[in-house]
C-alpha cells in the first residue's frame, strides 16, 4: 500500500528539490521528542556543532552557532524509535522512488540557542556524495515569526523564501542542490535533523 505522505514528499522532491509535510506524528510523539531533547540539552549532553569533514572539522562561530547531540537507535527511546522508524520507511520509500540506494540515515538533536544562526550553506560536502536528502523535524511549540530561527531557501535566481521552524513540520530536501540558511533564533530552537546516505556506517 502506498503511503500517501511519502508519496507527497518524493513528488514535491521531484518537482522543487525540497518538501514541507505538516503533522506527520501525533503531538504525544512530538512533545516527547521535545521535551527528550531539552533535557539532553540541560544535561549538558549537546556538544559545539561544527564544520569540515575528518581532521579539518573545526567550529567556527562566524558560521554556525548551534549545537548537536547524535543519536543511537540502539540506545534510543520509545518515542524517538517511533520516529526513527517512520524515517525509515521514508528513507525506502525515496530510494525506490528515485531509483537511489540509501544505506542509512543517521539523526541528531540540534539546539540553536538565543542569537546562534547558520549561514548560507548546502549539506553535501565538496567533493563527497553520501548524503543525498537532508530531513528537519522541528519541535517548536506555539512558534511565532518573531521569535525568529528561520530555514531560510534560496531558489537559482537568487530569490529566497522562509519556513517557520513549527511543531511537527518535516523538510526533506536534496542535500546538494538547496542553498540554505538558518536565521538568527531570538529564543532556543530545537530540530530533529539528519541525512539519508548512501554510506554505511564508520568508526
Amino acid at each position: 500500500m502506498i503511503n500517501p505522505i511519502f508519496e507527497k514528499i518524493a513528488e514535491q522532491i521531484l518537482s522543487q528539490s525540497i518538501a514541507i509535510k505538516d503533522d506527520v506524528l501525533d503531538s504525544c510523539v512530538l512533545d516527547a521528542l521535545a521535551q527528550e531533547a531539552l533535557t539532553e540539552y540541560s544535561q549538558g549532553e549537546f556538544k559545539d556543532a561544527k564544520i569540515g569533514k575528518g581532521i579539518a572539522k573545526q567550529r567556527i562561530s562566524e558560521v554556525r552557532g548551534d549545537k548537536v547531540f547524535w543519536l543511537n537507535k540502539v540506545d534510543a527511546s520509545a518515542r524517538l524509535k517511533t520516529y526513527w522508524n517512520w524515517v525509515e520507511g521514508l528513507q525506502d520509500y525515496l530510494s525506490e522512488y528515485f531509483r537511489i540506494y540509501l544505506e542509512r540515515t543517521e539523526l541528531h538533536f540540534a539546539v540553536y540557542p538565543i542569537g546562534a544562526f547558520y549561514s548560507p550553506h548546502v549539506d553535501q560536502f565538496r567533493d563527497q556524495g553520501n548524503r543525498v536528502f537532508s530531513l528537519i523535524l522541528y519541535l517548536n511549540k506555539d512558534w511565532k515569526p518573531a521569535d525568529g530561527g528561520q530555514l531560510r531557501v534560496y531558489n537559482d535566481d537568487g530569490t529566497f523564501y522562509d519556513i517557520q521552524p513549527i511543531h511537527g513540520r518535516v523538510v526533506c530536501f536534496r542535500s546538494d542542490q538547496i542553498l540554505h540558511e538558518v536565521l538568527e533564533a531570538n529564543k532556543p530552537r530545537i530540530s530533529l535533523t539528519g541525512w539519508m546516505r548512501r554510506d554505511a556506517f564508520t568508526l
